[in-house]
């Protein structure tokens, strides 16, 4: 049985104005600075994003997060985590960024592996509904499999359009209960809402989530629940552009001729 300790839910949730200030600033500093790097997880609106607000709600649990995506890996670091910069005087010292490319492969699976293998990650995939819904990948995407006493937490986080149909979103929820996941959806719109409050409305969404996880984790050891847990998973909506396999795409593109010009 693994140690819940590091899961329990925290009693203060909302962030300060001031530190979403900054998340922003960091956010938006560090996609600029990246423009012309070949990383997603640097460059790319939709991983940064995710990986800035994850490691703010795992920052305040002390929880080890690896993020995972598709694409093909690299030799380079990733540098340290937001919090690192933005937290000064931390008694732990700067943190390194753990985030993974997957090649071919799923990033849910491999979270999903990666879980089963350490009680004490945080797996945070970035995924399309297409990854999940990939009938060659799809039991290997069941959160049913993972056991909420022994096994790490996965919490995926899936891209969807903004203003997609009412049926689709309907058939997607079905697939993820089906498959042992609760969604959790949010809008991320900066054209029409002020940025304070879609990340103030990102890091709550977050808090309950890890909440969730927390209550898993305490619940499972004394049997309380039946059946199979449903573990949480993050639907961010936005803009096309935002779209993972839209960049992984446009990345292959550019290393194409990239080559061919060389």
């Amino acid at each position: 049985m693994s140690d819940i300790s590091v899961w329990v839910a925290t009693a203060a949730r909302e962030p300060s104005e001031a530190l979403l200030t900054r998340l922003d600033r960091r956010w938006r500093d560090g996609v600029q600075a990246a423009k012309n790097e070949d990383c997603v997880w640097l460059r790319d609106a939709m991983h940064s994003f995710v990986l800035a607000h994850v490691d703010r709600a795992a920052y305040r649990r002390r929880l080890r997060t690896v993020f995972l995506t598709g694409g093909e890996t690299h030799e380079h670091c990733h540098g340290f985590t937001p919090m690192s910069d933005l937290v000064t005087g931390d008694m732990f010292g700067p943190q390194e960024i753990d985030a993974r490319h997957t090649g071919d492969d799923s990033p849910l699976a491999a979270a999903i592996s990666l879980a089963k293998t350490d009680p004490h990650v945080l797996a945070v995939p970035v995924i399309t509904e297409r990854t999940y819904t990939d009938v060659d990948e799809f039991f290997d995407h069941a959160a049913t499999t993972l056991r909420a006493d022994v096994h790490g937490a996965v919490l995926p986080v899936l891209y969807a359009p903004m203003g997609e149909d009412l049926d689709e979103v309907d058939a997607r929820e079905n697939l993820l209960r089906a498959g042992g996941f609760a969604t959790y959806t949010v809008d991320v719109d900066f054209t029409r809402d002020e940025p304070h409050d879609i990340h103030a409305s990102v890091a709550l969404l977050l808090e309950d989530a890890l909440d969730s996880i927390a209550h898993l984790k305490a619940d499972t050891p004394g049997l309380s629940m039946l059946g199979a847990p449903t573990w949480p998973l993050i639907t961010v909506r936005a803009d096309q552009s935002w779209d993972p396999d839209r960049c992984r795409e446009q990345t292959l593109e550019t290393a194409r001729k990239g080559t061919a010009g060389a």
